[in-house]
């Protein structure tokens, strides 16, 4: 084995807390790193999904790094690693360099480019059904999960919940966690009455076993919806049927399309064969997690990006003849704000 190969199997078991090695330098032509998040969210069950279908269907072997964002974006710029799925309300504060991540890469932002969007993302604030809180006004003066340090995708939809119903960090009792996972075991475990749920998440099927869980509605009027977007722009209503955890009735949710990223400088051939796997086989995706069922080639190249795709993704989108002149404009848009 070569001494890259070596670094990178040192970093993933200092990541996974095994032991403290080095961490790699670049990522290896046959070893790709893609970035996810913690255990017991979606984006990890996700990328875990992702990483196989890959792996299965290429001469790469994909490792995930259990880290949000926050850890992985700075990682496209030193090559540690070569993709990253993210919410794009997250991606896009880090791209330009926004709070919490101003100042990133001397106030540059970290450098990244859209792979593909994928599946549409689920999430309201989530109670125990036992505690009888109907809307997230209810919610005023009481304890709510909206600071996740790191996890600034987190925080970002917890205070857009908030600001649909009209209400600001100013109104509630806040409580700090450092991951999505831990906002809802704050809620199961009693130290807080609200936290941001993401419909399909194992932690959050862990709560509902435990005392019920449900997400509570939000108000899809373009009024609200208008104060959700001031928070982060990506978030659109979605109107959920009866039947996931937590959703006992048609809801209204708030929504994203997950997005796959690339550091720029990834070797063009290699990201080529992730685009070829992903849509070739996008059929293995959900037989693995239903979360991913909507991740389909059909809304790959979407002009709700947020930040302008890669080269070889609009060249590979342009062979599939799905590469649009919207998407053209969109892109055009992106890259001249």
């Amino acid at each position: 084995m070569n001494k890259n190969k070596t670094k990178k199997r040192e970093m993933f078991k200092w990541m996974a807390g095994i032991t403290i090695g080095a961490m790699a330098t670049a990522a290896t032509a046959d070893i790709l790193v893609l970035g996810g998040n913690p255990p017991g969210s979606v984006f990890y069950t996700q990328a875990q999904a992702l990483a196989a279908t890959i792996t299965k269907h290429t001469e790469h072997r994909v490792d995930v790094l259990p880290q949000a964002g926050t850890v992985f974006f700075p990682m496209f710029g030193s090559q540690e690693v070569d993709l990253g799925i993210a919410s794009p309300v997250e991606a896009k504060l880090a791209y330009d360099a926004e709070a919490p991540f101003s100042g990133a890469n001397g106030g540059n932002g970290y450098d990244m480019k859209t792979v593909m969007l994928g599946s549409i993302n689920l999430l309201s604030l989530v109670t125990r059904e036992s505690d009888n809180i109907e809307s997230i006004s209810d919610l005023r003066g009481r304890r709510v999960v909206a600071d996740y340090g790191a996890f600034a995708g987190a925080t970002k939809t917890s205070l857009a919940a908030l600001a649909n119903a009209g209400l600001t960090e100013d109104d509630i009792r806040i409580v700090r966690v450092s991951s999505y996972p831990e906002g809802v075991r704050a809620v199961m475990e009693g130290r807080a009455d609200a936290a941001v749920g993401s419909v399909g998440s194992g932690i959050l099927q862990e709560l509902d076993a435990a005392s019920g869980a449900r997400l509570l509605p939000i108000d899809p009027s373009p009024e609200a919806m208008a104060r959700s977007q001031a928070v982060g722009a990506a978030f659109v209503p979605h109107q959920s049927d009866a039947g996931p955890v937590g959703i006992s009735e048609p809801t209204y949710v708030l929504s994203y399309a997950t997005t796959l990223y690339a550091r720029p400088d990834m070797d063009e051939q290699n990201l080529r064969n992730v685009l070829n796997a992903l849509w070739d086989h996008a059929g293995d995706l959900p037989e693995i997690t239903r979360t991913l069922s909507t991740w389909t080639p059909e809304g790959y190249a979407h002009a709700d990006a947020v930040i302008p795709f890669h080269d070889v993704a609009i060249e590979f989108y342009k062979e599939k003849g799905v590469w649009t002149d919207a998407l053209e404009a969109r892109q055009a848009e992106l890259l001249n704000p």
